[in-house]
């Protein structure tokens, strides 16, 4: 599965890096660049942080903490619902081990209501009125879903709204102020942070 989660990041990588080499006529046409781009971002930042996960240690609560946060940031990522569907998965597993409750039946509900197979749903809604029953979490996660958030794309950590960030001026993606000056990690091009014009495609931006 690692294998396949590199190879992945890969081939989206390349394909976000090929992006700034687009000449394009329309107006049209540099939107669905520019959403190319914004896809492969997200895509991007979900895979390093599941590579990131998977090399985790896990010995110690904390391991397990950070295993959990990392998982429960990645189904905040932009992505398709088939694959939303799998990180929401992923969170709800980790969570009910770790006797997160509370949080493991915020990510079932989210699973049902994405509309999954029907035996996925049935196990959700079992693990859901499970978890309805103790609605506590056992353990605190620097996670509070319900203040709106972006993520730090080098220390994959929440950047909580009001908070200071800095952006990469290609692709968007943000970071905690001390990476400021460092490449990105997503589109690994432009540094984090730079005043520029950005993408340019399209004649059209330019007049």
């Amino acid at each position: 599965a690692e294998v396949s989660t590199q190879s992945t990041e890969a081939v989206v990588s390349t394909q976000s890096t090929g992006v700034p080499l687009l000449i394009v006529d329309t107006k049209e046409e540099m939107n669905e660049a520019i959403q190319l781009m914004g896809i492969c971002r997200e895509y991007i930042l979900g895979l390093q942080m599941e590579l990131a996960r998977k090399e985790l240690p896990r010995r110690t609560v904390q391991d397990q903490v950070r295993i959990c946060e990392l998982a429960a940031y990645f189904t905040h990522c932009n992505l398709q619902p088939m694959h939303l569907m799998l990180t929401l998965r992923t969170a709800v597993s980790l969570f009910y081990k770790m006797k997160n409750f509370k949080t493991a039946a915020s990510f079932a509900r989210r699973l049902i209501d994405l509309g999954p197979k029907p035996d996925i749903a049935t196990q959700m809604r079992k693990i859901l009125a499970a978890c309805e029953k103790n609605p506590t979490d056992e353990h605190k996660l620097q996670y509070d879903q319900h203040n709106p958030f972006v993520l730090c794309a080098k220390s994959f950590t929440p950047i909580y709204r009001g908070k200071a960030l800095e952006r990469c001026p290609l692709c968007s993606v943000n970071y905690i102020p001390e990476y400021k000056g460092q490449i990105c990690t997503i589109c690994k091009v432009a540094e984090v942070g730079k005043e520029c014009i950005g993408l340019r495609i399209c004649p059209n931006q330019f007049r």
